[in-house]
C-alpha cells in the first residue's frame, strides 16, 4: 500500500510538471503602468476586442486567451497568472466599459471569469 501511494504521488509529480505553459513575448509586462495609460489600454483592448490591430506582444497574450478564461488559466505560469490578476482588477476598477465588453466578448454567461478571478487571486 505504500509502495502505491508513493507511485501516485511521483505520477502526479509527473503530470503536473508535464503542463505545457502558454508562451507570450512578456510575462513581466508592466500591466499597472498600462493600465494608468489609457491610449496603451485603448491599443490592448482593441486588439482583444477584434476592434483594431494586434502588436506582437498584444497579439501573443490574444493567441491564449478564450482559453485562459475557459479554464481558469490552467496553463498559465505564475507571471501570466499575475498579469491575469492585474488586468482583471484593472480593468473592473479602472475600465470598467472595457471591462463589461471583454466579458460578453470572452464570458457571456459569466461561466468562467468567476473562477480564473479566483485561480489568480494572490499573484
Amino acid at each position: 500500500m505504500k509502495s502505491f501511494i508513493i507511485l501516485s504521488a511521483l505520477v502526479a509529480l509527473v503530470v503536473a510538471d508535464s503542463i505545457e505553459y502558454y508562451t507570450t513575448n512578456d510575462d513581466h509586462y508592466d500591466i499597472d503602468a498600462m493600465m494608468k495609460d489609457p491610449i496603451k489600454v485603448k491599443s490592448f483592448m482593441d486588439c482583444f476586442l477584434d476592434i483594431g490591430s494586434c502588436d506582437s506582444l498584444a497579439e501573443s497574450y490574444k493567441k491564449n486567451m478564450k482559453d485562459a478564461v475557459a479554464t481558469a488559466c490552467r496553463r498559465c505560469n505564475d507571471p501570466q497568472k499575475h498579469l491575469w490578476n492585474r488586468a482583471l482588477w484593472g480593468l473592473k476598477n479602472l475600465h470598467p466599459a472595457y471591462f463589461e465588453k471583454f466579458q460578453k466578448k470572452y464570458d457571456p454567461e459569466n461561466l468562467y471569469i468567476p473562477a480564473l478571478e479566483k485561480a489568480v487571486a494572490g499573484y
